[in-house]
C-alpha cells in the first residue's frame, strides 16, 4: 500500500508542475522544480515496483528538466529573463 502512496504522491507533484504557465520566470521555475520532485518520486516507485522503464524515463527527466532549470536560473542572473 506504502508503494501505491509513492506512485500517487509524483502523480500530483508531476500533474501540478503542469498546471503552472510557462510565459513567466517563476511559472517556468515552479513548473521544472515540481517535475524534478515528482520524477525524483517515480525512480523511487520505479525501482521499487519493479517497473525499471519508469525508473529510467523518469531519471532521465530529472537530467533534462535539472539542466533547463539551471540554464533558466543563469539566463536570470545574466538579465536574459
Amino acid at each position: 500500500m506504502w508503494v501505491e502512496i509513492i506512485g500517487i504522491v509524483a502523480t500530483l507533484f508531476i500533474l501540478t508542475s503542469m498546471c503552472f504557465t510557462t510565459l513567466s520566470f517563476w511559472g517556468s521555475f515552479w513548473l521544472r522544480l515540481l517535475n524534478i520532485i515528482g520524477s525524483t518520486f517515480f525512480v523511487v516507485y520505479g525501482i521499487l515496483i519493479p517497473a525499471i522503464s519508469t525508473a529510467i524515463l523518469n531519471g532521465a527527466l530529472i537530467l533534462v528538466n535539472g539542466f533547463y532549470l539551471i540554464k533558466l536560473l543563469i539566463d536570470r542572473k545574466k538579465g536574459k529573463i
